[in-house]
């Protein structure tokens, strides 16, 4: 091979090297963005918790929980909330969960973005422990899906306060 070829090869080999590095830092950059504007979470007290819950639960007064989990855990999707076609308005916008653990004393803030959770291969919801909250929900035994979501609209998905301490509150905008 000529030394003229070799020098090329090299070059274009660094070139794809240094290309790969700048895409795998922008991943990880962006991942890291994403995370800090959408995840939230903090070391706080009862009383500020519990202003806050009140504050998020007021906006749906009177509304019933999409999921109700009774006192044995057992979960109940209220089915009659889902429209058999979409209702008329804007489209989803986000999936929001506040979250607290009075054990810890750390109050979790969630938003994700709807367009984000539509270019998840799998279409079904799944609330995963996370931020050291459990939540005692079994997905497997919960089938919920975001066209579900989608046909019902923005509204309260999920109040619930367990045995440890824990609770979440989870609904669409």
């Amino acid at each position: 091979m000529a030394s003229g070829s070799r020098q090329t090869w090299v070059s274009i080999l660094i070139a794809a090297v240094i290309i790969l590095g700048i895409l795998g830092l922008s991943v990880v950059g962006g991942t890291a963005l994403f995370v800090y504007r959408h995840v939230n979470s903090e070391f706080t007290g009862d009383k500020i918790a519990e202003q806050e819950f009140a504050s998020a639960r007021a906006r749906f007064a009177g509304q019933q929980p999409l999921i109700e989990i009774s006192q044995n855990e057992e979960p109940t999707i209220h089915r009659d909330q889902i429209p058999p076609a979409p209702k008329p308005g804007r489209p989803l916008e986000s999936l929001r969960v506040l979250a607290y653990d009075e054990h810890a004393g750390k109050i979790v803030r969630v938003a994700i973005p709807f367009w984000l959770l539509r270019l998840v291969p799998s279409r079904h919801l799944s609330f995963l422990n996370d931020q050291g909250i459990d939540v005692d929900l079994d997905s497997d035994r919960v089938s919920l899906t975001l066209d579900d979501l989608d046909r019902r609209g923005p509204g309260l998905i999920l109040d619930q306060r367990d045995h440890r301490g824990s609770r979440v509150l989870v609904w669409t905008e």
